[in-house]
């Protein structure tokens, strides 16, 4: 047995037997240490000693591989080829250890399963005896830090999304997914809101159908619907508003007989519309009207073609009782005996067009057209986004700078609004705003609720920029701002399908009080100029003295027209930030009233002048009038001689 050799199967060296005694026992192979027997038929067997082999010969260290760009693979050797002996290896072998090694005999990663070989049986393990096997395990060491970082992590994760998805969630039956749970208190919210919008529509004294909106001959961009027979009735109510509106009222009574042809009282149903249409051009005006009697063809033609006006004949609108009409300056569309649509004289083919093909509105404005009433006295819809882009065709230069405040109280939360009136029993008013594609009703709700509630302080300081020319402008405008705060506390906010709704009831009387204010304050806007300081009054910006002696000699705007000596005193009181007071026994023991008319146009005087013309108009009487100054409670009291004199109290000279 001298000189025998043998291949280990594990690792492939060359084992040298020393001599035939070591078949039968246990032997380890010096260069991957692993443990077999040597079974040798022919020699027979012994006692499994463990005996230590020895290398034929040391192998020769490799050149290191090479470096490339365009590394391949390249397949391992076949097992077939590998040198063995016929040795049954029972002792699965350890995992062996990173060597040189001159014959790669590694496994490809598809040989994993056992695999037999005539003479041999064995299990083998893969080596990393080839060059790329080093190179992979180089990697493998250098990889392993952050490839176990990475499994933990994803492990982590693993295991916390499993939990999440296992956890308890009811599920949609018909899709399978989770239900998005809702909000509670959100819902309870919207719930309550839906159930004041219903309590707030009741109030309504009104339940007509929606504003129609047929034979316009194009798509309204403002949209004005009123009773004018009902407006201009001969009723107090009504009358007290008509007086109230002053020159707004007059300009629409004539802009209405010069459309229509017939006066407001003939009148039972006026549908204004206006298009704005290009930038820089004139906005166009059109009409659909319902009268309130039946009128014959002859009354028709009669009013239709006075001032140049013609008939136009057109046998397909003739065959179904339509007529057009031409004049000057507008074109008349004959419906039928108690309905005409009219339009400006170049749009009179658009408007023959109207009767079959009805004017299409925009999604915003069909909205509140919807949820209009048409029984209301009057209602006003538009679009403010484009009416803020027209503002400067829309107003004119005048009301620039106020239609700028009016556009701006909304915010950039409203995309239309709708605004409608009805003056019986009560005042009532109901606004409609339809939010714009970036907000939503909750927010828009919150917002205007918080616009509503500054509307009195924004409107108190405008009012200060303003110089009536009269007491009683001045005074009606100075309580404009407490008007709108008795509106606010009258109005009620609330979420609706369209957007927000606000409610306004107020007493009847309201109305007519309501007019002459906004009324008032509009026409002295127009001459206020909002960014000039020095249009406050010299009141206002001035230091109030602080004795009662100097304060009577500041400047008071007097023009007093039939106003009671109660309400000029307390003008003149005003005026000089000092209460002044009527004593009402030393008036009726004069003979004097607190009531007595008062007619004085004197501009800008001192109060103390003031006060002393109203005195000369008395002072021929049995019992003059005079003055009580306390300067300690910086008072005035308006007494007569004998009253000031049984009291004990000197008069203030006047003169």
């Amino acid at each position: 047995m001298a000189g025998i050799s043998i291949a280990c199967a594990s690792c492939g060296a060359s084992l040298k037997l020393p001599d035939a005694s070591l078949v039968g026992k246990r032997v380890k192979c010096p260069k991957c240490g692993v443990r077999f027997v040597l079974t040798v038929p022919q020699l027979g067997s012994a006692e499994l000693d463990e005996v230590p082999l020895q290398l034929v010969d040391v192998p020769v260290q490799p050149a290191p591989p090479m470096v490339g760009t365009s590394a391949r693979w390249v397949p391992d050797v076949p097992a077939a080829s590998l040198p063995h002996a016929s040795l049954d290896f029972t002792a699965k072998p350890a995992a062996p250890e990173l060597g040189n090694f001159n014959i790669p005999i590694a496994q490809p990663e598809s040989a994993a399963a056992p695999f037999a070989v005539p003479g041999l049986a064995i299990n083998p393990e893969p080596t990393t005896g080839s060059v790329i096997g080093r190179v992979k395990g180089r990697q493998k060491k250098s990889l392993n830090v952050p490839m176990i970082a990475t499994l933990v992590t994803l492990l982590v994760g693993i295991v916390a999304g499993g939990i999440w998805f296992m956890r308890p969630q009811s599920v949609n039956a018909t899709t399978g997914r989770p239900k998005i749970q809702p909000n509670e208190a959100y819902q309870e919210s919207i719930a309550e809101l839906a159930v004041s919008n219903d309590a707030a529509k009741s109030l309504s004294p009104t339940s007509g159908e929606v504003i129609p909106v047929d034979y316009l001959p194009f798509t309204p961009q403002v949209l004005c619907h009123m009773h004018p027979a009902e407006l201009w009735k001969e009723d107090r109510n009504t009358a007290e508003f008509q007086a109230m509106l002053s020159t707004l009222g007059i300009w629409l009574k004539e802009q209405i007989e010069l459309r229509t042809r017939f006066t407001p009282q003939e009148i039972s149903e006026l549908t204004f519309a206006v298009n704005f249409g290009p930038r820089m051009s004139a906005p166009e005006v059109a009409a659909v009207v319902r009268l309130a009697n039946p009128q014959s063809d002859e009354e028709y033609r009669k009013r239709f073609t006075a001032n140049g006006g013609r008939f136009y004949a057109d046998l397909a609108l003739e065959q179904q009782g339509i007529e057009l009409y031409e004049a000057k300056d507008f074109c008349y569309l004959k419906v039928n005996e108690t309905t005409f649509a009219l339009a400006p004289a170049n749009m009179s083919e658009s408007l023959k067009m109207s009767f079959k093909d009805p004017a299409l509105l925009s999604s915003d404005m069909e909205l509140l057209v919807t949820q209009s009433d048409r029984s209301r006295h009057l209602t006003l819809m538009f679009d403010l986004g484009i009416v803020d882009s027209h503002r400067e065709d829309a107003f004119i230069p005048q009301l620039q700078q106020l239609a700028d405040k009016f556009l701006f109280w909304f915010g950039k939360d409203v995309q239309s609004v709708s605004w409608s009136l009805h003056l019986e029993p009560n005042l009532y008013m109901e606004t409609l705003l339809h939010q714009t594609q970036a907000s939503t009703p909750p927010k828009l709700h919150r917002s205007t609720q918080l616009h509503l509630s500054k509307l009195p302080d924004d409107m108190l300081r405008c009012v200060r920029f303003m110089r009536p020319g009269t007491v009683g402008s001045r005074q009606m405008i100075g309580r404009f701002p407490a008007m709108i705060k008795a509106m606010e506390i009258g109005t009620t906010t609330h979420i609706d399908s369209v957007g927000v709704r606000l409610v306004t009831l107020l007493p009847r009387n309201a109305a007519a009080n309501l007019a002459a204010g906004a009324m008032l304050t509009w026409n002295q806007s127009l001459l206020t100029n909002f960014d000039d300081d020095s249009h406050l009054t010299k009141t206002e910006i001035m230091k109030i003295p602080e004795t009662v002696a100097e304060r009577l000699k500041m400047p008071v705007l007097v023009d007093f027209r039939a106003t009671p000596l109660q309400e000029a005193m307390e003008f003149i009181g005003d005026s000089i930030k000092t209460e002044i007071t009527i004593d009402g026994d030393a008036m009726k023991g004069a003979g004097f009233t607190q009531v007595m008319a008062q007619t004085y146009n004197l501009g800008s005087v001192s109060a103390l002048k003031a006060i002393d013309t109203i005195f000369a108009k008395y002072a021929g009487e049995r019992d003059p009038m005079v003055m009580i100054v306390d300067e300690t409670a910086k008072k005035i009291t308006i007494s007569t001689v004998s009253k000031a004199k049984d009291d004990g109290l000197t008069p203030y000279p006047t003169k």
